[in-house]
């Protein structure tokens, strides 16, 4: 009995270290994404404790989050392949009335108030990307404070499929949003893609 104990214990805590993703494979020991498909490695900071959330889509790689920082790191593919083209002539579409408008929509549903979205041309991995940010503000009066939620968001082309890379500060400080913004440099860095 002590044995069949053991047994499903190890098999457990196994699952649980190396979480199957859409296609690829977390391992929270290391804090690393493989997708050997996609040819994708995602090393993120590994001092931080990152906790698996629920794929709502196929389109969705991977979705982690760590709670003590409350950003939220996902990965995502477009299922169709695509022409190939550079993203860069398409970046009017991202700052687009419509697109904004959708924006605004996700804030009020939020309960926030949307302060805007910027789209750059950018890289990420020596591929052109169309790199956008988007803030969104709530003012809490009993507390004299000010909570942003800021997402940052790659879209690239690469072998005929569209990239979405997007780290979320789900909840952040006014004065925590430079420490945000160095975070997410330092875990964008960690991605690869070939």
């Amino acid at each position: 009995m002590k044995r069949i104990f053991i047994i499903i214990v190890l098999v457990v805590s196994s699952i649980s270290l190396f979480a199957q993703t859409s296609s690829g494979v977390w391992n929270s020991n290391t804090a690393t994404y493989t997708n050997s498909a996609h040819k994708i490695t995602w090393q993120l900071l590994d001092e931080f404790t990152w906790v698996g959330r629920p794929i709502l889509t196929d389109n969705t790689l991977l979705k982690v989050r760590n709670d003590d920082t409350h950003i939220l790191v996902t990965l995502g593919v477009g299922q169709d392949e695509v022409e190939e083209g550079d993203p860069w002539d398409y970046i009017s579409q991202y700052e687009s009335a419509q697109m904004i408008q959708l924006k605004k929509l996700q804030a009020q549903q939020n309960g926030m108030t949307f302060i805007g979205t910027k789209a750059v041309k950018s890289q990420l991995c020596g591929i052109h990307a169309i790199k956008t940010r988007t803030d969104m503000k709530k003012y809490y009066p009993e507390y004299d404070q000010t909570v942003h939620s800021i997402e940052i968001m790659y879209q690239l082309l690469n072998n005929a499929r569209m990239y979405t890379i997007t780290v979320t500060a789900l909840s952040v400080l006014e004065e925590e949003i430079d420490i945000f913004d160095r975070l997410a440099v330092q875990l964008f860095n960690g991605f690869s893609i070939k």
